[in-house]
C-alpha cells in the first residue's frame, strides 16, 4: 500500500519524472514518490470545484505533456459552478514545486450531477482527445452542434485542428453516453470504455466521424429499431458489451 488516505482518486499517470501524478475529484493534483508513497499536493483548486465528494462532477481526466518536464505543462478537465455546472479543459504549468499559471483551453461545456466523463489522451499526432458525457440528457449525444456525449479533438493551445473530421468543430466522434476510459492499444487503435444505463456497458474502438448510437442504440444493433437506426447513421458497434452493467 502506497497511500490509503486519498479521496476519490480519479486519474493516475506515470510521469516522465518517475513520479505518479494523481487527480482527486475534490480538486487536488498530487505528485507521489512511487517508492515510498509520500506525496505532495501540487495543485488545490477545491474552492472552485463543484459537488466535492458527492455526485459525479469534480476534477477528472489529466495528461502530462509528451515532452514533460522539458515542456512543463499538465492538462486537466474539471467541473465548476454552483447553480449551473460547467466543464472546462485547462493547462497548468509545473515550476518544479507547484502547478500554476492556469490557461483555460476550452470552457463552458455543459456539466451535470451525472455523466461528465471525462478522460484525456494525447494522440500520436500530438493532439488532445477529450471525452465528454451527456450529463443525463441523451438527446445531446446525437446533436452535433453540442459538445456533450462526444470525443473532442483539440490542439494544445485549445484551437480546433484544421484536419478535424467535422470542419470548424471540435467533434471527433459522437453518440456517446458517458465514456470514462480511453487509451491506445496495439497498432495505434484507440479504445474507450463507456458506461451504459441498466445494460450494455461498452468497450469501443474510437474512429473519426463515427456515431456510437446513444440514446437510440444500447450496445450492439440487435433490435429492429436499432438496426434501422444503425443502417442510416454510420453507427460503430462496440467491441464488447456487458449486461448487466459492470462499470468497466
Amino acid at each position: 500500500v502506497l497511500a490509503s488516505d486519498l479521496q476519490i482518486p480519479w486519474e493516475i499517470k506515470w510521469g516522465q519524472d518517475d513520479h505518479l501524478w494523481i487527480t482527486e475529484r475534490r480538486g487536488h493534483i498530487l505528485r507521489m514518490d512511487p517508492e515510498t508513497g509520500s506525496y505532495q499536493t501540487v495543485l488545490d483548486i477545491s474552492p472552485v470545484i463543484v459537488n466535492q465528494g458527492t455526485g459525479e462532477p469534480g476534477m477528472l481526466g489529466m495528461v502530462l505533456d509528451p515532452d514533460f518536464p522539458d515542456t512543463p505543462y499538465i492538462y486537466v478537465v474539471y467541473n465548476y459552478g454552483q447553480f449551473t455546472i460547467k466543464e472546462r479543459l485547462s493547462r497548468f504549468t509545473w515550476d518544479g514545486n507547484q502547478l500554476g499559471s492556469e490557461l483555460i483551453l476550452l470552457d463552458e461545456v455543459r456539466g451535470g450531477n451525472i455523466h461528465d466523463g471525462s478522460r484525456l489522451l494525447i494522440t500520436r499526432d500530438n493532439k488532445l482527445l477529450m471525452s465528454t458525457g451527456e450529463t443525463g440528457s441523451g438527446s445531446l449525444s446525437q446533436d452535433t452542434s453540442n459538445l456533450n456525449g462526444k470525443f473532442l479533438r483539440l490542439n494544445f493551445d485549445g484551437s480546433i485542428p484544421s484536419d478535424n473530421p467535422f470542419p470548424g468543430s471540435y467533434i471527433y466522434s459522437y453518440g456517446h453516453r458517458n465514456p470514462q476510459g480511453v487509451c491506445y492499444g496495439p497498432h495505434d487503435i484507440i479504445f474507450s470504455s463507456e458506461h451504459g444505463a441498466q445494460q450494455s456497458d461498452e468497450v469501443n474502438i474510437i474512429e473519426p466521424t463515427r456515431n456510437y448510437g446513444w440514446p437510440n442504440v444500447q450496445g450492439a444493433c440487435d433490435t429492429q429499431t436499432e438496426m434501422n437506426f444503425c443502417a442510416a447513421n454510420n453507427i460503430k458497434e462496440p467491441l464488447m458489451e456487458w449486461t448487466p452493467c459492470v462499470a468497466v
